[in-house]
């Protein structure tokens, strides 16, 4: 990947205390080149974060209420009856729907475009568009018309069709026999299916849908270039094909009136948020929820699976997510750029051939908005847009993630990482090697300078995770851990290697005439990629590498139904900060699916406040109080990574506590050691 830009800066020495202060290049300055800068680095971007999809939605919800130009929605799914902001109660509609927001949007003559991420095979499995990849053949009476399609109108028929004893077709129901509870499930399946259908006939006049696809041999291109490549089926592997096949459009943005009034209200969101409402949660992250939707079945499987998990839960799984919000500013025209080129893409897309070259305005005519191209205030922001783009060969967020690694190695404070799939062996690699660099350096001056290896700093290493989604994730996964050697929760799979590990590596077989010859058994590609990685111990990591890891899954307590139940947390997020001067969210999850194939967009920024206040509100938010790092020194960093582990294993002790009584049972904050006892020889990247 390529070398950052090198800045030349003159840097003064206090000769008495021997010390002075630079600064770092967190950006990809190379990507910002005077002239021909293809992702600039913009100073005059405000910024505001969300935690949730509570927070998040709540506000662009808000916007999109307020716009009146444009909405302009990139998404990997989009759920017509999703409601963003929600009532408190279990039935829907619990607020106005996203599609109903959009349809009043469109009526106040707001020109919509929603851009969403559509395979023939791929999108009914992960059922990302409700109404159109699945749920297509709901209940039947009479119809909606387009021009009075609402939530509150498909429940309105239903009841009618129930009191007149009308035939209900579809889903095996008859008006007649139809329970009162079942109504807003199948008014929810029904909105959505008229939605979409009205929709892509262009009957929500000012609303205009593109759907789009992975580019094989774009990504083919993009995964050439990576050091490990993804396994094919020659070893008996899904992964390669999942990847090349099966590529998705991830991103998820969202910019509301991005030229209205030279763009004095323009605003727009990058954010790991997906639009469909299995995304929807609050910060206490409760451990049953009405207002989520109803669910329970993904803990069931997981029960089968060997995860310990509690599957009698009436709603969807908790889930921790984030969004950023940026207000005037350059930045939105980095945003603009990215929906218009892939907009026009998608022009053909159902038939599977790309407009590549009718790539478009990608600014509106006379040029960007006069109001974003103010000049830079105190309280703005420093911000850079970074995509993975197979068309385009754009793996700037990789390039991001590995540069930031670089120079956080050198600053030795903390790196906090949560992340959906910690599953990218590269760059735990790469972290080892330029703390090795560290150290080497510190070793070869520490003499001079009257220092010993004692003095050096140590870099503290927050990772937070949740169970691999499928067994297949596991091996991934567990090989991420064992490059900082922190697998050991991984306790299926090292149970599995090991035992693999026993067996005799030959095996006698009787061949003809009595004579009996040796067989060498193979072990399976995952074994042995495994036992070929050096897995540091705790006094390694620190004598070799001044590096202390700690990885933490999330967990929810609640005292119901007459006993202490526990709930995992379902970590969506994509976020990563260093030292209070570094912080990159959006889209993009740490393994080679998100760095290489599927098409995502991050914001990276150097604003301290931003970061700070996030650490600080995010630890406080996990630990329940107990830890927020402080003002973010060395020594408060130091306390809060020490008490930040203790609370993990003493969350573990109360959780398995045979004791029923509450002081014994509840844990504080979320917190838990990473334990997982799946096993698979088959990798799913």
């Amino acid at each position: 990947m390529p070398e950052s830009t090198s800045r030349i800066e003159t840097t003064h020495i206090d000769e008495v205390g021997r010390s002075a202060t630079s600064a770092l290049q967190w950006l990809l300055e190379n990507r910002n080149l005077k002239g021909k800068a293809t992702h600039p680095i913009t100073h005059n971007n405000k910024l505001t974060l969300f935690i949730c999809g509570q927070e998040g939605f709540a506000d662009i919800a808000g916007e999109i209420a307020r716009a009146e130009k444009s909405i302009d929605l990139c998404c990997w799914g989009f759920d017509p009856g999703m409601e963003l902001v929600r009532a408190n109660g279990a039935t829907w509609p619990r607020g106005d729907t996203f599609g109903d927001l959009l349809i009043a949007a469109a009526r106040r003559h707001v020109r919509v475009r929603l851009l969403v991420w559509h395979d023939r095979i791929g999108s009914p499995m992960v059922h990302n568009m409700p109404g159109h990849s699945h749920g297509t053949s709901p209940w039947k009476t009479d119809g909606q018309r387009a021009d009075k399609l609402s939530a509150k109108a498909s429940q309105a028929m239903l009841h009618d069709a129930v009191q007149k004893k009308k035939h209900i077709l579809g889903n095996g129901y008859w008006g007649e026999y139809l329970r009162p509870e079942d109504i807003p499930t199948m008014a929810r399946e029904e909105y959505c299916h008229s939605w979409y259908a009205a929709a892509f006939k262009g009957m929500l006049s000012g609303i205009t849908i593109r759907l789009r696809h992975g580019d094989s041999g774009a990504i083919s291109k993009s995964i050439s270039t990576e050091i490990n490549q993804p396994r094919g089926l020659t070893m008996g592997e899904i992964e390669k094909p999942g990847m090349q096949y099966l590529g998705t459009h991830h991103q998820k943005q969202v910019l509301i009136d991005f030229d209205h009034e030279e763009g004095t209200k323009a605003v727009g969101y990058v954010m790991g948020l997906n639009s469909v409402t299995d995304y929807w949660d609050t910060t206490a992250h409760l451990l049953d929820d009405t207002r989520r939707e109803q669910g329970g079945v993904n803990e069931r499987r997981e029960c089968l699976q060997g995860i310990a998990a509690d599957g009698g839960f009436a709603t969807l799984k908790p889930y921790q997510d984030y969004a950023c919000r940026i207000d005037g500013g350059r930045a939105l025209i980095a945003l603009y750029n990215n929906f218009v080129k892939a907009w026009d893409r998608a022009a053909d897309d159902r038939t599977h051939a790309a407009a590549n070259a009718s790539v478009s305005r990608e600014l509106p005519q006379g040029g960007p908005p006069a109001q974003l191209l103010r000049e830079a205030g105190p309280d703005d922001s420093t911000v850079q847009i970074v995509l993975t783009q197979p068309e385009e060969q754009d793996k700037t967020i990789k390039e991001t993630y590995f540069r930031a690694v670089t120079q956080a190695s050198l600053a030795a404070g903390y790196l906090y990482v949560e992340n959906q799939y910690f599953q990218y062996e590269d760059w735990a690699q790469h972290l080892l090697s330029e703390r090795k660099k560290v150290v080497a350096a510190w070793k070869a001056g520490s003499v001079k300078a009257g220092k010993s290896l004692e003095d050096m700093p140590v870099m503290h290493v927050f990772i937070v995770i949740p169970v691999p989604e499928r067994a297949q994730m596991v091996p991934r996964t567990h090989d991420t851990l064992a490059a900082l050697g922190q697998h050991a929760g991984m306790t299926g799979q090292n149970t599995m290697i090991d035992d693999y590990n026993k067996q005799s590596k030959t095996r006698h077989v009787r061949g003809g005439f009595g004579i009996t010859n040796e067989v060498e058994v193979k072990l399976p590609d995952v074994v042995r990629h495994s036992n070929g990685i050096n897995k540091p111990g705790v006094m390694t990591l620190e004598s070799e590498f001044g590096l202390k890891v700690s990885v933490a899954m999330l967990n929810v307590s609640a005292f119901d139904n007459d006993r202490w139940r526990y709930r995992e947390i379902y970590i969506h997020s994509k976020l990563m900060l260093v030292d209070d001067v570094f912080m990159t969210l959006g889209s993009a999850n740490l393994n080679q699916r998100s760095m290489a194939v599927d098409s995502e967009i991050n914001i990276a920024t150097i604003d301290r406040r931003v970061a700070h206040d996030l650490r600080k509100r995010v630890w406080r938010m996990h630990s329940g109080g107990l830890v927020d790092g402080g003002g973010g020194t060395k020594a408060e960093i130091v306390l809060a990574f020490e008490n930040w582990t203790k609370l993990m294993v003493e969350n573990r002790k109360r959780k398995f506590n045979k004791s029923e009584t509450a002081i014994f049972k509840k844990m504080t904050g979320f917190l838990l050691p990473l334990e997982d006892k799946r096993s698979s020889t088959i990798r799913l990247g």
